[in-house]
């Protein structure tokens, strides 16, 4: 008898294993989870890392009951206007009512970006990009792969949060130094919990919206209702009017859920959870009925045509980026703005109180508070360098799509040379993060202004944001000039976050000095109260315009993707 060799027989079924249904490519479920690992790593690195060194600076900060009382006093004597930044101080003076106050919004927002950023593009990006069109056309079927794509991430969010939840508990109980101070586990799972759920409530937002008018508006829209509502919760207290807006947020139903301080309101998060199956379920009948890729754009006022001609590459790159460095800068002016225009409120508050001025000098030495430029380098500068840094990743991933979704392949059919695409593409890149500057900086002129005091000095000194944001966009260009660009803006990005990790968790766990100088951050000084370092200047002047040369010498060696 003769067998053809190499010929399967008949009736055989090539069999899957239960690993590679679960993360591989066995499942679209399984795919979709492997190419979200470094997302999940990243999201429950920075939440864990953020929980421990914050439980760490206060147990070694505040050892006695004196300076906890003080702790307490402080909290307690702050302005509406200033409360309205943080979250609502219950029991500061232990380990977890602390951390709820000073840092809970930073754990409810991180989680809620991610799941914006991962919802709101796992189908309408691919659908764009025509990576789901074979997919669609095997048996699954669009709804199978809209529900396995959204399971892969309810997977990985509930994985971060049991990961934060067990940092949570264990962090209570390493830096507890005085009664009270440990974490019960009860209140560990419902802190993790409520940061989940935001997060889920948050991106299932963007998730429906996104068959309809893609991944850019969804993304947007769902951004504005989370600081939107973060906002107006936190001000509605100060500013009456924002009350019925106040009522129709998330944050403002669960803002008497404190596990971490002891108080507990299990009710409240309750409506986040059909809200959030409400909204999933739209986006998958949405996607199982709509063509791929076909989305109605939200109107928006279009730029001027000067801005958007094909005069040369650096005008095309800048005037693609643009929309999205006003965005960036808008957020960063509005913010600005309202930091700065209650640093007067902030002071009338410590000259009616000398025992709240004393303690915050104590804690603030190095310039004085009680100005509207030392209350920005204070409130402003560390979250305007992270937000500011995320912005150039973006404006990174922009300039990278050229090569990722062909179009490189059409340019460089003109006179148009690798290297000559990279260093003007990434020269449109900087004056897109200039735009992005210039916004932040008008921000705080006129947070100044409304406060009163020297303007030059803080305006100036919010320039740094911009060297900040071109030292990140040399990064990632060098990045996509010398391996790929599919990476060059999550290279960018942890750049950011490692640099913000860095900056935190090195002087709450008295890390020695070589760590801290790791950051490029610490290099730049004091610039909103006219504290400048040149060194640091000089390193991000060259670290950008360097990673522009080498960009582009990386491009002319290697062949595009």
């Amino acid at each position: 008898m003769a067998a053809e060799a190499g010929r399967t027989p008949i009736g055989r079924i090539a069999t899957v294993s239960l690993w590679s249904r679960l993360y591989g490519f066995g499942s679209i479920y399984a795919k979709t989870i492997r190419d979200s690992r470094m997302a999940f790593l990243i999201v429950a690195g920075l939440l864990g890392g953020i929980m421990l060194s914050a439980c760490a600076a206060f147990g070694k900060a505040y050892s006695d009951p004196a300076s906890r009382a003080d702790m307490a006093r402080l909290a307690a004597d702050l302005p509406a206007i200033i409360k309205g930044l943080a979250a609502n101080p219950v029991n500061v003076g232990t380990i977890g009512g602390f951390v709820s106050w000073k840092y809970g919004p930073v754990f409810l927002v991180v989680a809620a970006i991610w799941s914006i950023v991962a919802l709101s593009g796992t189908l309408a990006s691919e659908a764009r990009k025509g990576s789901l069109d074979m997919v669609a056309a095997t048996p699954f079927g669009k709804r199978r792969i809209a529900l396995e794509k959204l399971a892969a991430h309810v997977t990985a969010m509930v994985g971060a949060m049991t990961f934060l939840a067990i940092v949570t508990y264990l962090g209570g109980k390493a830096f507890a130094t005085l009664p009270g101070d440990e974490i019960p586990l009860q209140a560990a799972v419902g802190y993790a919990l409520l940061v989940g759920l935001i997060g889920l409530v948050s991106g299932s937002v963007a998730w429906a919206l996104a068959p309809f008018v893609g991944r850019a508006s969804a993304a947007g829209v769902a951004g504005a209702l989370l600081l939107g509502g973060y906002v107006v919760s936190g001000y509605q207290a100060s500013v009456p009017a924002l009350q019925p807006l106040a009522n129709l947020t998330w944050f403002h139903w669960t803002a008497g859920h404190l596990p971490l301080a002891g108080q507990y309101d299990w009710l409240s998060l309750v409506p986040l959870v059909p809200i959030t199956v409400v909204l999933y379920a739209v986006g998958v009948e949405a996607f199982n009925r709509r063509d791929l890729g076909v989305t109605s754009a939200i109107p928006m006022p279009s730029m001027p045509g000067a801005l958007l001609g094909t005069r040369g590459p650096i005008r095309r790159s800048f005037g693609d980026r643009l929309p999205l460095a006003i965005a960036w800068g808008l957020g960063l002016a509005i913010f600005a703005a309202m930091i700065g225009g209650s640093s007067r409120s902030f002071a009338d508050e410590l000259a009616n109180s000398p025992d709240t001025f004393k303690l915050v000098a104590a804690v603030f030495p190095k310039f004085d508070i009680t100005s509207a430029g030392g209350f920005l380098q204070l409130m402003y500068a560390y979250i305007g360098f992270i937000v500011a840094g995320l912005g150039a990743s973006t404006l990174v991933a922009g300039w990278a799509s050229d090569e990722e979704a062909r179009r490189l392949e059409l340019l460089l059919a003109t006179p148009l040379g690798r290297g000559r695409w990279a260093i003007t593409g990434g020269l449109g890149v900087l004056a897109a993060i200039a735009v992005m500057t210039g916004l932040a900086v008008a921000g705080i002129a006129i947070g100044v202004l409304i406060a009163g005091g020297d303007v030059v000095t803080p305006v100036l000194g919010g320039l740094t944001l911009g060297l900040w944001a071109a030292a990140v966009a040399g990064i990632g260009i060098a990045v996509g000039g010398l391996w790929r660009t599919s990476i060059a803006a999550e290279v960018a990005a942890l750049v950011v976050i490692a640099t913000f990790l860095i900056d935190f968790l090195g002087p709450a766990l008295k890390a020695p000095d070589w760590f801290n100088q790791l950051a490029m951050t610490s290099h730049l000084g004091q610039p909103l109260v006219g504290i400048w370092d040149p060194v640091g200047v000089a390193a991000c002047l060259v670290v950008a315009f360097g990673g522009l040369i080498l960009g582009g010498v990386g491009m002319r060696r290697r062949d595009i993707v």
